[in-house]
């Protein structure tokens, strides 16, 4: 394929639960969007091949363009002049998997920082850190020293890649050669035994000291040498060994995608890996809208952030950190009370545990109840957490005032404010604002509820055109989400912050006051225009002005969204903890205060103190006049019903020998993992009995209703749900 720009487009990307499609038409010299359609991957046996996914979406396509795109074994080229085929496709993936590295610095504090904030740059996984100073609180045996502490360590490490640095340029290289022998006669020396794929080592460190590692290293892995992260005392470039990195991954995991060679054959591309598309993406946004910008992206299996200032990147990939797949290291990162403590309903981190295993074991399975969409957004905003902290340690003073969402959780929310509680609470907007140099604050959200960012990004590499049409045309076109302005006071909670006035460029003034506690927003539609007015009291201050100055946009400066105008006056911190009453009181109000849900809040608090709510008696059943049985259909007479047949006896008693089945019975992998090893599993004191095959028997008919009656009223009360609402 030649690079001139294709008539059709097909761009693909290939997640670890859902497979993105969308088709792009050249019309009138620029792209347009002519269908989208989304499929769950088949990455997994016993399929085990991405295009069968790819192809499901695209038969989605088909039926709604009434165009033929592909056949059973590839796509239709070219494009011919009925509609029908493509020019060429292009294909991004977060499914193929993680790089294994480990991390090799001289301290942990300086280098060793540096190089976490590179090992962030891609879909990696960090086995250990090895490092000549101590760290952490190892649990060192009686003699033990540090070195040989790690060293133990390094011995069972299947390391593939090996990320070194230490030192400032021209300063002391003995401290690298120790850490490249400690090395090479451990985790790399046994991949070379083993006769498996030879390590790869990234050297990033003092650049007089790459001849000594040449030495010790060159005949056991193949060395690749780039800038040093740390070139002198307060300056780091992480850039080059970034780039490095993410070439690695590509060469070496990229191709691990089920039916990689396919994919590579039918692209006009190379295959790319999705974060390799938003670096540029998000630089390019700001660059061209003068904006700080922000993307945040929660997938099932990786949470990642990307922000620019139109000159520098940051970039951060949290690998097993999501709301599926990654859900077992999101827990571990965030904890179980940080999850809970965003719920307006009582959940104990036993009962949440066994939800998150649940949601595991079966990844494809989507929120079916109010309490199970709760949960998983509560993970959302811990995910994005995990994502700002990771950020401001590599910017102190990041600041963004554009922010662009994406990801399956955040998408595929029931209403709209939801999603925007989770951004606004997960990335903490009082750290995003507080290096921003304006007098009114406000932020423009934007929701990719169609997953076209990463599809943007995709294209981005080769045809710049078709990401620009697709980026402007659709997302931000479509995906306004709100504007969002942050008041931060130390009032009490209740009092009156500001007088709030939205006047719209056609229709009625919006006049509200907002008082402190409160989120509230002002209804302003897409491609509508506003101004505002804010009248804050004495002791407010509203961004750079002064306390009780009154603050007014430009004219018409509020662009109509989904939500409007949203004015968050809540006090910080946010959430505290799940225990608390008030707490979860807090969480429902901002919800019923955006229009998520109405009334009082329905969750009662478990405690042992209240009591069981009281459930009416079964209304008495009229009595209705019988006809006399005939002799022949007389019913036998009923046995004891606490009498137990001899059968039933002898099982009983044999009930004790039965043994637990071990968790290796269910493929449960034994040890369990931390955040699974506290999970009390209730065991049923009873013996269990085999009741063996069972008869077929008559039916019986109950004597007459009284007696029906009778036995019902002296059942036992039916439990409380699991979630013991009212």
């Amino acid at each position: 394929m030649t690079t001139a720009d294709p008539a059709a487009l097909l761009v693909v990307d290939i997640g670890t639960l859902f497979t993105h499609v969308a088709l792009l038409e050249l019309v009138a010299g620029e792209y347009r969007l002519l269908g989208r359609a989304q499929a769950l991957s088949t990455l997994e046996p016993p399929i085990a091949d991405a295009w069968q996914g790819i192809l499901t979406a695209i038969r989605e396509i088909e039926q709604l363009t009434f165009r033929a795109i592909a056949h059973v074994d590839g796509l239709m080229t070219p494009h011919r002049p009925d509609g029908s085929g493509v020019d060429g496709m292009v294909v991004s993936t977060s499914a193929a998997g993680t790089l294994p590295i480990v991390l090799a610095a001289i301290s942990n504090d300086t280098t060793g920082a540096s190089l976490r904030r590179v090992a962030r740059s891609s879909y990696t996984t960090v086995l250990d850190m090895v490092t000549l100073d101590e760290y952490g609180d190892p649990d060192l045996a009686e003699g033990e020293s540090w070195i040989d502490y790690q060293l133990a360590n390094l011995v069972r490490l299947p390391a593939a890649t090996v990320l070194m640095a230490g030192g400032i340029d021209g300063g002391n290289s003995a401290p690298l050669e120790r850490l490249a022998h400690m090395l090479g006669f451990t985790v790399l020396r046994l991949e070379q035994i083993n006769s498996r794929e030879f390590a790869h080592v990234i050297f990033a460190g003092n650049t007089a000291a790459y001849p000594g590692i040449e030495d010790a290293l060159s005949t056991i892995a193949p060395i690749t040498a780039t800038s040093n992260v740390l070139p002198a005392i307060g300056v780091e470039q992480l850039m080059p060994a970034r780039l490095e990195l993410i070439r690695s991954y590509n060469d070496r995991v990229l191709p691990k995608l089920p039916s990689f060679n396919r994919m590579r054959a039918m692209s006009s591309d190379f295959v790319r890996s999705t974060s390799d598309g938003f670096g540029p993406l998000v630089r390019f946004i700001a660059k061209h809208h003068g904006r700080n910008t922000l993307i945040v992206d929660i997938g099932a299996m990786t949470s990642a952030g990307y922000a620019s200032d139109g000159t520098q990147l940051h970039i951060t990939v949290e690998t097993n950190c999501g709301t599926a797949y990654g859900i077992a290291g999101l827990v571990d990162q965030a904890g179980p009370s940080n999850i809970t403590r965003w719920l307006p309903f009582e959940m104990s981190d036993s009962a949440l545990r066994e939800h998150m295993l649940n949601r595991l074991i079966r990844p494809q399975i989507v929120p079916i109840d109010r309490e199970s969409l709760l949960i998983e957004q509560a993970l959302v905003r811990e995910a994005l957490r995990v994502v700002s902290n990771d950020l401001f340690d590599e910017q102190p003073q990041l600041a963004s005032d554009l922010i662009i969402a994406t990801g399956g959780p955040l998408a595929h929310t029931i209403h709209p404010a939801q999603a925007l509680l989770s951004l606004v609470d997960g990335l903490d907007f009082g750290r995003l604002q507080q290096y921003r140099d304006r007098s009114l604050l406000i932020s423009d959200i934007y929701l990719d509820r169609d997953g076209l960012l990463a599809l943007a990004g995709a294209t981005a590499w080769k045809y710049p055109d078709a990401s620009f049409c697709l980026l402007e045309q659709d997302i931000l076109r479509n995906g306004a989400l709100a504007s969002y302005l942050l008041i931060n006071s130390s009032l009490r909670l209740g009092d009156l912050v500001a007088e709030v006035e939205l006047v719209p460029v056609s229709g009625a003034p919006i006049i509200i006051q907002i008082h402190h506690g409160e989120i509230r927003r002002l209804p302003l539609a897409h491609g509508k225009r506003a101004t505002l007015r804010l009248r804050p009291t004495k002791q407010v201050q509203i961004g750079a002005n002064l306390p009780g100055e009154v603050v007014e946009t430009a004219l018409a400066a509020i662009t109509g969204s989904t939500l409007g105008l949203v004015i968050d006056a809540r006090p910080r911190p946010l959430a505290q903890r799940n225990s608390d009453a008030q707490s979860r009181n807090q969480q429902w109000q901002w919800l019923n205060q955006l229009g998520v849900v109405d009334g009082l809040i329905p969750y009662a608090p478990q405690s042992d103190e209240q009591p069981l709510p009281a459930f009416e008696p079964i209304p008495a059943i009229s009595r209705i006049p019988e006809p006399a049985p005939a002799a022949a259909q007389m019913l036998p007479e009923r046995e004891e019903p606490n009498a137990i047949p001899d059968w039933l006896r002898e099982e009983g008693e044999n009930a004790n020998d039965l043994a637990m089945p071990a968790p290796s019975e269910f493929g449960v992998e034994e040890p369990l993992p931390d955040w699974l090893s506290g999970l009390d599993v209730p065991v049923n004191s009873e013996p269990v009995l085999d009741l063996g095959e069972r008869q077929a028997s008559q039916p019986v008919a109950p004597a007459d209703f009284s007696a029906l009656r009778s036995e019902l009223e002296e059942q036992n009360k039916p439990k409380r749900g699991f979630f013991r609402r009212k």
